[in-house]
């Protein structure tokens, strides 16, 4: 049986990193096919593909948050003309992966949804914190919802299995780990990851960009075998290695 780390730098407003999760799903289920006793254990990491929006000011109340029109969003970023064409590409790449992209709805800061991650991390381990992320995904790309508010924050933080509506809520509302997440995410532009998703494999590979299934299992096997050559703790010392693909700037 081989046990698989895998590290996940995302951000829950980036749309490659939707699509990145499911590509990094489909090899994880092909490769449990042919190795049913192996395990994989996810973490995310938090990242701000719009740092100038967090205030950084933790004596504000952390709710509300403002938001705005997301294609009028795009357009200011990217320009109208390559908002549209982006737009339309994302669409039909997310369709390839059964995912159904609208851009409707609004966007805005993303610390209170990385706040909710931590908070399933630290209660709920893994399987609340995949909750998590895949109830803000669907909701802000697929549903058109707005995942600034403290009600929908709430609301995916109570279907994740965290507590009552007044639990969840009394947490997200206390502002607790702002500054972590905030730290978590700097520390990330320090290391020099300026796009995501970047995952990082068994603390060795570094896969950056939404790659293809393929990607990552070949990474999977190419550890199997350094396993079985040279043993775990050689395995270990094995040459760093990354590669590219599509990702959020």
């Amino acid at each position: 049986m081989t046990q698989y780390n895998i590290s996940i730098t995302s951000d829950i407003v980036c749309p490659w990193c939707y699509i990145g999760h499911t590509r990094l799903s489909r090899a994880i289920t092909h490769h449990k096919s042919i190795h049913p006793n192996d395990t994989f254990h996810l973490s995310y990491k938090s990242f701000y593909l719009n740092p100038a929006a967090q205030t950084g000011d933790y004596s504000q109340p952390p709710f509300p948050i403002p938001s705005s029109n997301r294609r009028e969003y795009y357009a200011s970023k990217f320009g109208p003309q390559r908002a549209i064409q982006i737009e339309r590409m994302m669409i039909e790449t997310a369709g390839r992966e059964g995912l159904n992209f609208s851009f409707d709805g609004k966007t805005g800061p993303s610390r209170n949804g990385h706040r909710l991650v931590r908070y399933a991390q630290n209660h709920g381990g893994e399987d609340a914190q995949n909750r998590v992320m895949l109830g803000l995904w669907k909701r802000y790309f697929e549903d058109a919802v707005d995942i600034t508010t403290l009600e929908t924050l709430t609301e995916v933080g109570v279907e994740a299995g965290l507590g009552n509506e007044k639990e969840v809520k009394a947490y997200l509302e206390s502002g607790k780990d702002a500054k972590e997440v905030d730290d978590e995410a700097e520390e990330a532009r320090q290391k020099g990851i300026n796009g995501v998703p970047n995952y990082e494999i068994q603390g060795i590979w570094e896969v950056s960009g939404a790659q293809e299934p393929r990607a990552f299992e070949q990474l999977f096997a190419r550890w199997k075998e350094m396993e079985k050559k040279k043993g775990a703790a050689e395995a270990a010392n094995g040459t760093n290695g990354s590669s590219g693909g599509a990702a959020c700037l």
